[in-house]
């Protein structure tokens, strides 16, 4: 008995889908959109929110190692004076920083044939 009524709810949807084509194409076709909309907003939303993260890391390591912010510099802030000479003792302490003359570089002649 119950194998009949599993048949005759079978047959209607066959009947169905033939008589409506609508929901036999229709009705999946707008719900794969639609569902694959949302989906796909629910991933762009994930994927700002990262960004929006590494972002305010950034800016938080800017702060931190200019003092600055989104603003502008931050009250009271000096700036260094850039010194190559102190610069290059520090990062490269073996380098020397000699004074030097410009030459000029003799061309070469040129001779025609």
């Amino acid at each position: 008995m119950a194998s009949s009524g599993n048949r005759s709810l079978s047959s209607n949807f066959k009947r169905l889908g033939r008589t409506n084509p609508f929901l036999k194409y229709g009705v999946p076709l707008i719900s794969l959109t639609i569902l694959g909309s949302l989906g796909l907003a629910h991933l762009q939303q994930g994927w700002k929110d990262v960004m929006s993260a590494r972002d305010d890391r950034e800016w938080r390591a800017i702060a931190v190692s200019r003092s600055i912010t989104r603003e502008g510099p931050v009250a009271g802030a000096e700036k260094k004076k850039l010194n190559l000479e102190e610069e290059l003792k520090v990062w490269m302490p073996k380098v020397e920083v000699k004074p030097f003359d410009y030459k000029p570089i003799p061309r070469p002649k040129h001779s025609e044939n």
